[in-house]
């Protein structure tokens, strides 16, 4: 027979934790606070997140601080927050009379507490990302902010589960030229290719990775990676075959006189060579 909750709180294996709730328009937004960029992409998230709250779904409490002005400011559920709105505005809320004036509707939402410094909340939003993943840019402002406070990098890989190496690079795009920034903000290179190439070339990159990308496009490719950027590569077997012929043609000239004007090379070992080397070069 399944035990009840209640049971289970009696037999002490379960605790009874008090809910929090905060009226949604008493949840406020913290300006310049959430990494998330305007526009297109982020709305239609939004407008997908609020569509699966009003079929029923559930969503994770949000996790506020207290607010002086009154209210609470979100630390994490920006998102929620906006498709809740979203769903108000439509009228597609329960709204419930409040208990001190019946008069006055109100939708609550589940809430906790937020425990930790300012630096911790950035980190906080940069490792929930709550199934929307934060882009390298908006992943870079970010680290950014956490390195301003002091962190090194080793301390922001360890709380946002990362590597050092993802950290490094993707600080390395957030401070890259805004050409750069642009052509991995459209998709066009990944933070990693973009990172080894700003250190590769600095102010550079970009005009790099623009003619590069061209490359990639009119081979019928989409983006610029590391296999794009090698061209074509040698098979082994043929570069091996261009070594020996090589070697057997030094080998053949014994000791050179490094005043003569001219060598005579065996007919043969330069024949072998120039098939290697047909056989090895592209075309």
């Amino acid at each position: 027979m399944t035990r009840s909750i209640r049971q289970m709180i009696k037999d002490g294996e379960v605790r009874r934790a008090d809910a929090i709730k905060v009226r949604l328009e008493d949840l406020h937004e913290e300006p310049g606070f959430n990494l998330r960029t305007e526009g297109d992409a982020l709305e239609s998230s939004i407008n997908a997140l609020a569509q699966f709250i009003a079929d029923g779904g559930v969503i994770p409490a949000l996790e506020i601080r207290p607010r002086d002005a009154g209210g609470v400011w979100v630390v994490d559920g920006h998102r929620r927050r906006r498709a809740l709105l979203k769903l108000d505005q439509a009228g597609q809320l329960p709204r419930l009379p409040s208990k001190e004036d019946p008069q006055t509707l109100e939708f609550w939402v589940d809430v906790r507490m937020f425990e930790g410094s300012d630096a911790d909340r950035v980190a906080r939003i940069i490792s929930s990302q709550e199934n929307e993943k934060l882009s390298p840019l908006e992943l870079a402002e970010g680290y950014k902010r956490l390195k301003a406070f002091g962190w090194t990098v080793d301390q922001i890989a360890k709380k946002v589960g990362k590597t050092r190496q993802h950290v490094e690079q993707v600080v390395t795009v957030g401070n890259a030229n805004s050409d750069v920034q642009n052509l991995v903000a459209a998709g066009h290179v990944s933070a990693t290719t973009a990172a080894q190439v700003v250190r590769e070339h600095g102010d550079g990159a970009g005009k790099v990775l623009g003619a590069e990308l061209e490359k990639a496009q009119a081979s019928g490719k989409k983006k610029v990676t590391a296999g794009t950027m090698k061209g074509p590569t040698i098979p082994k077997p043929r570069l091996e075959a261009v070594h020996a012929a090589s070697r057997n043609l030094i080998a053949s000239l014994g000791a050179v006189d490094e005043d003569s004007r001219s060598l005579t090379l065996p007919t043969a070992l330069v024949l072998e060579l120039r098939k290697a080397l047909d056989g090895a070069l592209p075309r």
